[in-house]
């Protein structure tokens, strides 16, 4: 059974009807799928801070 949580570092949304596949892994959102390149927020929760994570 796949893993079912997102492939983003700190996230620990689960994945959706809407989740994006990149590079053979699952992310919620495709904020998390980018990395948060440019500091998207994580659009599956409105709690979730993995993007603060991500920007270090």
């Amino acid at each position: 059974m796949p893993d079912q949580t997102c492939a983003c570092p700190h996230c620990k949304c689960v994945l959706g009807v809407d989740a994006v596949m990149k590079d053979g892994k699952g992310y919620c959102c495709e904020g998390c799928a980018q990395h948060h390149a440019h500091g998207e927020p994580c659009a599956a929760q409105a709690n979730c801070e993995c993007a603060k994570s991500a920007r270090g």
